[in-house]
């Protein structure tokens, strides 16, 4: 892939897989002003939003992942900020990509997949980040869920931060389903309810 270098196998760094593909197919045809990844990993989908926009801003909360993001980038407009979440940030962004762990598991041992009880609590931690970072006008987060998580509890839990998301793809891998979520600002989805009822 073009402004990427070659996965290289690294313990503690997410290796992309089927749900990082699904969410690269999904931003690729997307551009704009800026772009925010959160839990950038590798850094594959960071490159991609790089080549598409023209300010990114990757965040990982381990340093050994960002560097390991930033030393296989080609892309000079990628910002890569050691943060959970994306709590060191205050930018608006047009676009914001998470494929956030998403495994439902009683205790975080593997960050890089582990995603709480339910499997929607660091998905939920990575959303209420973000929430007030997106243009309130076009801006919208594209997120991967799963059918082993509670991506329904997530989704009906939006509405508290504001937000309005819907399932806009769905693959089959394995013994799951991989779910592609649009979450847009509440402002938004209801200004577009508004414009088809004239």
């Amino acid at each position: 892939m073009d402004g990427w270098m070659t996965y290289m196998n690294h313990d503690g760094i997410y290796k992309p897989a089927e749900d990082t593909f699904m969410l690269a197919d999904a931003v690729y045809g997307l551009q704009g002003n800026n772009a925010l990844e959160i839990g950038t990993g590798s850094g594959y989908i960071a490159a991609i939003l790089g080549k598409r926009f023209n300010r990114v801003v990757a965040t990982d909360i381990s340093l050994e992942a960002l560097l390991y993001a930033k030393n296989n980038s080609n892309s000079r407009n990628v910002e890569f900020v050691c943060c959970n979440c994306a709590d060191a940030i205050s930018s608006k962004f047009d676009l914001i990509a998470i494929n956030p762990p998403y495994l439902p598991s009683e205790r975080i041992e593997d960050v890089t997949v582990d995603g709480g009880k339910k499997g929607i609590e660091v998905a939920m931690e990575m959303l209420k980040s973000t929430s007030g970072l997106l243009k309130e006008d076009e801006g919208r987060i594209v997120m991967i869920a799963s059918s082993l998580a509670g991506y329904d509890e997530l989704l009906s839990s939006l509405h508290n931060l504001g937000l309005y998301g819907n399932t806009v793809a769905r693959k089959r891998y394995g013994f799951e389903d991989l779910i592609l979520l649009e979450i847009r600002p509440l402002k938004y989805a209801t200004r577009q309810h508004q414009d088809h009822q004239v």
